[in-house]
């Protein structure tokens, strides 16, 4: 799955009228009513915010008066199909006069919405699990070079008479960890969420 960390916006001029896609960064239900009281607040003289969201399996759309189909069924199928997650994509209209018909304006709404995703700043969700790990001061050296060179991050490290440390790794990574660092304590401390560009 993918999602941004930034806001991005894009604008398209189509028969005078203005689509704004807005792309949003939105982890809860909660902060997207208050993304879209934002957004109506910004563009106050708009004429239709048309959105789609999905948020861990939860989705919604809606066409905020446009003919029904046209802008947010689109909006959300294209989060479906560029596998997007955490995210509301709004598309703020404002009417410039021209009637665009439902296929014209159903394809510029997708337009707008391809554009917005296309030009944002794109990363890759990982669940990765914590590995919680006591150590010797010379196995931290070795582990340190583990990471760099298979990729794996490296966190709060404690330093005492030994060190701990969370490696965060993949699920099938602990038997690996063990094997190579067999006097290591190594446990299974939960999971945690991971952003990679």
């Amino acid at each position: 799955m993918f999602t941004i960390l930034e806001r991005n916006e894009i604008t398209l001029i189509r028969d005078r009228s203005s689509f704004i896609g807005v792309l949003i960064h939105a982890t809860s239900v909660e902060s997207v009513k208050q993304y879209l009281i934002d957004i109506r607040k910004q563009y106050p003289k708009a004429k239709h915010y048309c959105y789609a969201y999905i948020i861990n399996g939860q989705k919604k759309c809606s066409d905020d008066g446009e003919p029904a189909k046209t802008a947010g069924r689109p909006l959300l199928e294209l989060l479906e199909k560029k596998e997007m997650n955490e995210v509301l994509l709004i598309v703020v209209r404002y009417f410039g006069g021209v009637l665009l018909g439902a296929s014209r304006l159903m394809s510029t709404y997708l337009e707008t919405g391809v554009q917005v995703i296309n030009s944002a700043d794109i990363v890759e969700i990982e669940n990765k699990f914590i590995y919680r790990m006591v150590l010797s001061y010379s196995d931290y050296d070795e582990l340190q070079r583990f990471a760099k060179r298979d990729g794996f991050a490296i966190e709060n490290p404690k330093f005492e008479d030994k060190i701990s440390v969370d490696v965060l790794a993949d699920e099938n990574f602990g038997s690996m960890l063990a094997d190579t660092f067999p006097h290591a304590d190594i446990e299974v401390s939960g999971q945690k969420k991971v952003y990679r560009r």
